[in-house]
């Protein structure tokens, strides 16, 4: 039994088809050579280490000393390793994707929050506790199909996008470290991005791979020629100890089950899940050109996966993670989205663990190279947001759901004032644009789907009725969200039937049209009055 259970597990499942885009160069299932795996993994490898600021700020939040905040960071990067593995693994739990997790700043401040009011013991008992809640939830994802659409899922990424804008801006300014503009900044994040756009786009194949390394390198060459390295803070770092085992620094107390830190955590927690949903659908559309619909299934076991990895940082008492954003833009900028790249990057993440001095030197990397980083990750989900909201035919109701979202979401980005009168325990959701855009966008689509019908039937009058059967299509498509090439094509393939029946002279009667709509497929069928028509034989 148990070796059937473990076939079972290890038994890759059958996905939607994909075929590559032109801007590819390796899909989720090709292997690069060595040297390309090893390039790619160490660019997503150190593109997680400039993000363990978060981690940073977690344990010094929390009161940790120099030794405990370098602790705190190394075993996040080791279980971070861990997750990379688990998303590049594909089987009946696990995804088989190129999506590499990061600590998470959504949770980020619910964490502190709990671990000062609370204790470590009950943050790590609300995390481990609202993950495996959550996990009940994974099989049931594939239904949601119709409440999470193409323009609800793309309001997410785009808000994603929107809000990686101000870090990305305020570290490339100065002012995430000052409250002046820094031109000398402006200059380090503009050469940053300069780097990364000009291997993306008239880079060749090699240059690309490497290209957000080479923005890295060359940010850090600028910084250091205009100051932008802390001597004092590479003193710090030199005398830590060069080899150390993650985890065992660490000084956790048992789990605490307090259902007070329980409940915010919950839902901050589901929020991430929405998160991962976005992430999941990106990189699902951008490595797949004839993308038509959501892979529901990638999206249950990349949430699963990402509720699995939580736990483990719950019972190391680490912050949350979260699928990262910008090793997406990462994947996207190379043209290298094999999963296997996850493997390599998963195990140099778990190896550098082990030298907190490499870890720290990195955790050091100057903000304003972040920064533009994060532009560019900004500007990239911006844009996948939006080819996700316009993949389908739009009505007003879903004009609406998309505007207003937005709006509301950004409102909070713009003037973050508007959540300080806010009653306290509602400010962890109400300070974020991406969970009250989200939020929105799913709440909106629920109220406008009241009254939807999903079959429509109408007569045809006419004996030539193209015209009318392309705006009845139209008008129902939009109502529906439906692809605007499927009602098309629906379209045509009506017309040729009725061209076809008047020749048979089949039709002794008006003409009903009836069309349904389930998500995934449009179904036409036309019924009439007359002679049942006969084909014949490799015949029309």
């Amino acid at each position: 039994m148990l070796y059937n259970a473990l076939r079972w597990l290890i038994t890759r499942p059958q996905g939607q088809p994909r075929e590559k885009p032109e801007e590819l160069l390796y899909g989720f299932e090709e292997r690069p050579p060595l040297n390309i795996l090893l390039v790619i993994g160490f660019q997503h490898t150190l593109l997680v280490m400039m993000l363990l600021i978060y981690a940073v700020v977690a344990a010094r939040s929390t009161g940790m000393d120099a030794a405990g905040t370098m602790a705190f960071a190394t075993s996040t990067l080791f279980v971070l390793g861990i997750s990379a593995i688990l998303m590049g693994l594909r089987t009946r739990l696990t995804p088989g994707v190129p999506l590499i997790n990061i600590p998470s700043p959504v949770q980020l401040a619910t964490y502190i929050a709990t671990v000062s009011l609370y204790g470590l013991g009950a943050a790590m008992g609300a995390i481990i506790v609202s993950n495996l809640l959550l996990i009940f939830l994974v099989p049931y994802l594939p239904r949601l199909r119709a409440y999470f659409p193409p323009e609800v899922i793309g309001v997410i990424v785009l808000m994603l996008g929107v809000e990686l804008i101000s870090a990305g801006v305020s570290r490339s300014v100065g002012l995430s470290s000052g409250t002046e503009v820094s031109l000398d900044a402006v200059l380090v994040a503009l050469g940053t991005l300069a780097g990364i756009i000009v291997a993306s786009v008239w880079g060749s194949t090699r240059l690309r791979i490497m290209a957000v390394l080479l923005g890295a390198v060359i940010g850090v060459g600028l910084s250091g020629v205009l100051g932008f390295l802390d001597s004092d803070s590479l003193a710090r770092i030199s005398g830590q100890s060069f080899f150390a085992v993650p985890l065992v620094g660490l000084d956790l107390p048992m789990p605490e089950f307090v259902p007070m830190a329980i409940l915010p955590y919950l839902l901050v927690e589901l929020m991430g899940a929405m998160e991962q949903m976005a992430s999941s659908l990106t990189i699902d559309k951008i490595s797949n050109r004839k993308w038509r619909r959501a892979d529901m299934f990638l999206v249950s076991r990349s949430a699963l996966t990402i509720f699995v990895s939580n736990i483990l940082h719950g019972v190391a008492g680490l912050t949350s993670c979260c699928s990262s954003s910008a090793n997406i833009g990462l994947a996207h900028a190379s043209g290298v989205m094999s999963r296997h790249v996850a493997f390599v990057a998963g195990i140099m993440m778990m190896l550098i663990a082990f030298l907190p001095v490499i870890a720290g030197l990195v955790v050091l990397t100057p903000e304003p190279v972040v920064g533009g980083i994060l532009v560019y990750t900004a500007a990239f989900m911006i844009v996948a947001g939006m080819e996700l909201i316009l993949s389908r035919m739009l009505d007003m109701k879903r004009s609406f759901t998309v505007g207003l979202s937005i709006v509301i979401g950004s409102s909070l980005l713009i003037l973050p004032h508007l959540a300080d009168e806010a009653p306290e325990w509602s400010r962890t959701i109400l300070e974020s644009g991406l969970i009250v855009g989200s939020l929105c966008a799913v709440g909106l689509n629920i109220l406008f789907r009241i009254g939807i019908k999903k079959t429509a039937r109408m007569e045809l009058k006419s004996d030539h009725p193209g015209a009318e059967i392309t705006d009845f299509l139209e008008h129902h498509g939009k109502i529906w969200g439906a692809r605007e090439e499927v009602i098309r094509r629906a379209g045509l393939a009506v017309g040729e039937v009725i061209e076809i029946l008047q020749d048979a002279q089949a039709v002794k009667g008006p003409v009903t049209l009836t069309v349904r709509f389930d998500e995934v497929d449009v179904v036409c069928s036309l019924s009439y009055q007359g002679q049942a028509l006969t084909l014949s034989q490799g015949g029309r």
